[in-house]
């Protein structure tokens, strides 16, 4: 609790909360339990209510009048435009990277991809994923932009499940951060254009793999149907 206290009650809670979807424990649809949330971080009610409330303005979940609140369920056509739209952001993030991030960040950027890459080789979704979404915040922190920082992450909420499924299909990890190698040297040789690049066709790349992981899951339900 006094952790919880210590960063803001309801802004730690809305933390959590976005912890769980992206670990998966929440998935698209599901409805929130304000009681057992609340057992769950030690808080009252209150604070769960509050976290709820910033979490459907950030559009991760959505409030139905007499139901309760869920986590929101994006189509997959909505998810793919959200992909283009992130593809021309993180160019511009790659740019702005390479130019104004400090030779201290790019090594906190080499350190991350070390440990994605210990993940790939004990293939453990579980560590790269976080450590995934590290790198791309800390891409975000060398723009060195409040606003850019602001719609993207705003934007990237609600991709989160969408971005589980593409990385979860067999030898995708591998392949997601060998492009981040790309990324980082490209960085680390200050060339903007080839970062922009780089982190271009990254996203490219997922959104390709995310339209392969749901003909799989398609394929697979026509055979057990």
């Amino acid at each position: 609790m006094s952790d919880l206290l210590a960063t803001g009650l309801s802004t730690a809670v809305q933390n959590k909360i976005e912890d769980l979807v992206l670990q998966g424990k929440l998935q698209g649809g599901d409805k929130l339990n304000e009681v057992e949330l609340a057992e769950l971080f030690g808080t009252s009610r209150g604070p769960i209510r509050e976290a709820c409330k910033g979490l459907v303005q950030a559009g991760l979940l959505t409030a139905v009048p007499n139901r309760g609140v869920f986590v929101r369920k994006m189509d997959v056509r909505e998810a793919l435009e959200v992909y283009d739209i992130r593809a021309f952001l993180d160019q511009l993030i790659g740019q702005l990277a390479a130019t104004h991030g400090s030779d201290e960040q790019i090594q906190e950027l080499w350190d991350i991809h070390a440990r994605l890459d210990k993940a790939v080789r004990a293939d453990d979704f579980e560590a790269y994923y976080p450590e995934n979404l590290a790198f791309h915040e800390k891409l975000l922190e060398m723009t060195g932009s409040r606003r850019l920082t602001t719609m993207y992450l705003s934007l990237v909420k609600e991709l989160h499940l969408f971005r589980r499924k593409g990385l979860i299909q067999q030898g995708s990890m591998d392949v997601s951060n060998a492009e981040h190698a790309l990324i980082l040297e490209a960085i680390a040789h200050r060339d903007p254009v080839k970062a922009g690049l780089a982190m271009r066709n990254h996203v490219m790349t997922a959104k390709q793999r995310l339209m392969t992981a749901i003909e799989v899951q398609s394929v697979s339900e026509q055979i057990a149907s």
